[in-house]
């Protein structure tokens, strides 16, 4: 049986913002240190991007910008940036909105220079908020807050709030610099999405795991791609485990949203099943806080889990449970899903009782981003 749904909501999908959008406003007061395209790296001519992370602070942006070659025309590639364009993508695609993440500021997020994120940070809120501001039903924003300095992103959240952004993007793990999210440091901030209910996006390459595709530059580099991958693919069960459940953040904030953007969820069944052996066979030896629930249940009650195109999203649905799994096209990137979407989530999601298909790919993100 192949199930099919008419209205569509990409829980996951991506702006690809200008270049130079952070020299142009920030140039003059950060100098070398802003983020900006390069022409040459490491004796080699192309396009580079300076990110500022320490040790690797040059990203190969020539290979996020040609990515999708030979895959999407160039009005398509223009959906991007240009808001327009993108609105005449859903309407092909027959998709009702998206959920836009930003693309380079996610590369960003990972420099070592603090007072440069935030800054770029803000910088991206208000060219996002300009962008979703042509269509706010159709085009959803996140923003981005970095929490080095939390009166600041406070002030951030309330000011982008205000402008429309759907939900708030911070690192996957915070700087090592940092305290760890358990602290009680952050909780004026959790307290604020609470009550302003803007769900918290976890989206992969936000953290410290370093992404091999954007910056390995040698073959030695790329002999290691595939620990550096899993590190990614995986990097968020440590803060997931660590802060949101056993730093008992989600029983401080009963209101709070957690949003896992790109993970997928064929790791959760495992994870879930570790994480009650923590509280339950191995609580003698570990000494852990007491939760409200098991542990396990945080996944299936608190965290929304993405899914683009997981194969074992039909073995693994049922036990996180249908309401807490959205699914995400990562338009316009490599994997992405485009006008093919509604082929392509009857094939999916075939099989799939028609109720459990409805909440994954429209009535839980619209639920969950306020719509």
């Amino acid at each position: 049986m192949t199930t099919r749904t008419e209205r569509v909501i990409s829980a996951d999908s991506h702006v690809r913002e200008p270049v130079d959008l952070w020299w142009n406003v920030l140039g003059s007061r950060f100098g070398e240190r802003t983020p900006r395209l390069l022409h040459e790296h490491a004796g080699r001519q192309g396009r580079f991007f300076y990110t500022g992370l320490a040790g690797r602070d040059v990203c190969r942006i020539g290979d996020i910008e040609t990515e999708q070659k030979g895959r999407i025309d160039d009005d398509l590639a223009r959906a991007g940036w240009d808001p327009a364009a993108r609105v005449r993508f859903q309407e092909e695609a027959r998709i009702e909105a998206e959920v836009l993440n930003p693309t380079v500021m996610t590369a960003i997020m990972q420099s070592e220079h603090l007072d440069v994120v935030r800054a770029s940070a803000q910088v991206f809120n208000d060219w996002m908020t300009d962008y979703a501001a042509y269509d706010r039903k159709r085009l959803l924003a996140v923003g981005v807050t970095p929490l080095d300095d939390v009166d600041w992103a406070v002030r951030e959240l309330e000011r982008i709030r205000a402008k429309g952004v759907r939900s708030v993007m911070i690192h996957t793990d915070p700087p090592a610099s940092l305290p760890p999210y358990r602290e009680r440091v952050y909780d004026q901030f959790w307290a604020a999405a609470q009550d302003l209910d803007v769900p918290i996006t976890l989206h992969i390459i936000t953290g410290r795991a370093v992404d091999p595709l954007l910056y390995f530059h040698t073959l030695e580099e790329h002999r290691e791609s595939p620990r550096a991958l899993l590190g990614l693919f995986y990097e968020i069960m440590g803060p997931l485990a660590n802060e949101f459940i056993f730093g008992q953040i989600l029983d401080r904030f009963p209101r709070l949203k957690v949003v896992c953007s790109e993970f997928e969820i064929s790791w959760i069944p495992s994870f879930m099943y570790r994480l009650d052996q923590m509280q339950s066979a191995l609580s003698a030896l570990v000494p852990l806080p007491k939760l409200r629930l098991s542990a396990s249940e945080y996944l299936r009650t608190r965290v929304w889990h993405g899914t683009i195109d997981d194969p074992y999203a039909r073995d693994v649905t049922p036990v996180i449970g249908a309401d807490q799994v959205m699914w995400g096209s990562d338009f316009p990137h490599i994997r992405s899903i485009g006008l093919e979407a509604h082929d392509t989530l009857a094939r999916l999601f075939a099989g799939f009782p028609p109720g459990d298909v409805t909440k994954i790919v429209h009535a839980n993100a619209a639920r969950v981003f306020g719509l």
